[in-house]
């Protein structure tokens, strides 16, 4: 397996000859965990492409893989791989997603137990190269602020919640507001809206990373509206920043692992003419106050 840095990428590498399946050894985990967490994104190539049931498995090794919960845009035999793609099939779409732009953001904030690792996989791409998918990194962001206002963040929480227009496509047993705390017990699919604190902390690394999104979080609940709408597009001017962001081109049979907990992606627009459609796999913290113990303990220092 070798592990090379993209060139001229703020962040990024390349893996090639690693095994995406359950098959995974101990040792290929601990340096994929080691890369990944140096470099934030990973790009697979010259592997052979996964099954379902072995990408699912390759995602495990990783942490819990949790059903999307979707009524319609997952698997119909694994709900837990989500489909991304503007395909129609008998006038229906296969999965969730379209042409269009998709805002930044981090898979699953909207939940109690949120993401901590990603998996994209290509299936069928755009001729032209449009449908890129970019990254952006948010530990960078965090250290890039001004102490003062760092120490803010801390004392902070915001409320996340599902985009408008998905409440539908989501089973009702799943929806609500579930928040760490609330109830005794969290189910890894619960909820359609939480709050978090605004900084979260990467339990391998220490690292702090600013977790806010556009497409989910909705307000910083220590601040008025119009102050949280002013700070929180303050901390949204940094995804897409090119010192920040890297802009994944896809190629066939790429797959792509991230950090969840660190990083904001997003995706490029494409013609709508085109066909597109990936599979993706999400692996949450096993234990939902993992990424927020750190804050917990200086919000009362």
């Amino acid at each position: 397996m070798e592990i090379t840095p993209i060139p001229g990428a703020p962040l990024g590498a390349v893996v090639h000859g690693a095994e995406l399946s359950g098959d995974l050894d101990d040792t290929s985990l601990a340096r994929i965990l080691d890369a990944v967490d140096q470099h934030l994104v990973l790009v697979f190539r010259g592997h052979r492409d996964p099954t379902d049931e072995q990408l699912l498995a390759f995602g495990r090794r990783f942490g819990h893989i949790p059903k999307t919960g979707l009524t319609t845009g997952a698997n119909p035999v694994h709900n837990e791989i989500l489909i991304i793609s503007n395909i129609l099939v008998d006038g229906k779409k296969i999965g969730i997603g379209d042409a269009a732009w998709m805002d930044w953001h981090t898979d699953y904030s909207f939940r109690p137990r949120v993401s901590q690792l990603g998996v994209l996989a290509a299936v069928e791409l755009p001729p032209s190269g449009g449908g890129q998918t970019l990254f952006t990194d948010m530990y960078a962001a965090y250290d890039s602020l001004p102490g003062e206002l760092r120490a803010r963040l801390h004392t902070y929480r915001a409320r996340h919640a599902l985009r408008s227009g998905y409440e539908d496509t989501i089973e009702e047993e799943y929806q609500g507001e579930v928040t760490i705390g609330a109830t005794a017990a969290i189910q890894p699919e619960d909820g359609t809206a939480t709050v978090h604190p605004v900084i979260a902390r990467n339990p391998r690394t220490g690292r702090h990373s600013v977790y806010v999104n556009p497409l989910n979080t909705k307000r910083i609940l220590e601040l008025d509206p119009a102050a949280s709408k002013e700070l929180l597009q303050r901390l949204w001017a940094f995804p897409g920043t090119p010192e920040l962001t890297y802009r994944h081109t896809w190629e066939p049979g790429d797959i792509v692992l991230w950090d969840q907990l660190g990083t904001l992606h997003a995706k490029t627009a494409f013609d709508p003419d085109e066909r597109r459609m990936l599979r993706k796999v999400v692996a949450i913290f096993d234990d939902p106050v993992e990424p927020w113990r750190a804050w917990q303990a200086e919000a009362t220092t």
